[in-house]
């Protein structure tokens, strides 16, 4: 199936495609970062063109079909984060969520407000029964932002992480049925 990224509007955020420009201030407001990339599935960016390189990959990607938002605090009017269906099973009827944000937003409730909406996108323009989202256990940030938006833990699985030098890890599967939510 084909999906589309089109532009999302909270009270605080706008969520809506990359562009290339957007490359510098993600380099600077989250890719370098490695506290925001400590629990992520890729490693931290060392120069802003390699940022530049992997946000061109998903412009690309977004004439292939896919759901990959940046994240502008509207007051700023500059990315701080990015959330994407960074895993699409539509033959099962599902997707998982990815997402990060700049450590100098944790904690302001912006992710739980981006995660809200998109949840709230897919099940309004998809046939998705269920969204879904993975967070290792030691990062209690992501895990209170999902169960803020209605996700509820459905499983609890050990598996090697390969940045962390294989080291087993523990992850908790969160989930948010469409039945559960008002769209």
């Amino acid at each position: 199936m084909m999906w589309r990224t089109f532009p999302i509007q909270t009270p605080n955020l706008y969520l809506r495609p990359f562009t290339i420009a957007d490359a510098s201030k993600a380099y600077e407001n989250w890719m370098s970062d490695d506290d925001v990339t400590e629990f992520l599935t890729w490693d931290t960016h060392r120069s802003p063109d390699e940022s530049e390189k992997v946000i061109g990959n998903w412009i690309a990607e977004y004439e292939l079909g896919t759901m990959e938002w940046c994240i502008v605090l509207k007051r700023k009017e500059e990315p701080i984060g990015s959330i994407a269906a960074v895993q699409d099973f539509p033959e099962k009827r599902y997707c998982e969520l990815g997402y990060c944000i700049g450590k100098e937003y944790w904690g302001k409730g912006y992710m739980t407000e981006a995660v809200k909406a998109v949840t709230g996108y897919i099940f309004r323009n998809t046939d998705y029964s269920w969204v879904q989202a993975r967070c290792d256990e030691e990062n209690y940030g992501s895990r209170r932002c999902l169960e803020k938006s209605g996700y509820k833990n459905t499983a609890t699985f050990h598996l090697p992480n390969e940045r962390m030098g294989g080291e087993i890890r523990t992850y908790h599967m969160m989930r948010i049925d469409r039945k559960d939510i008002r769209t």
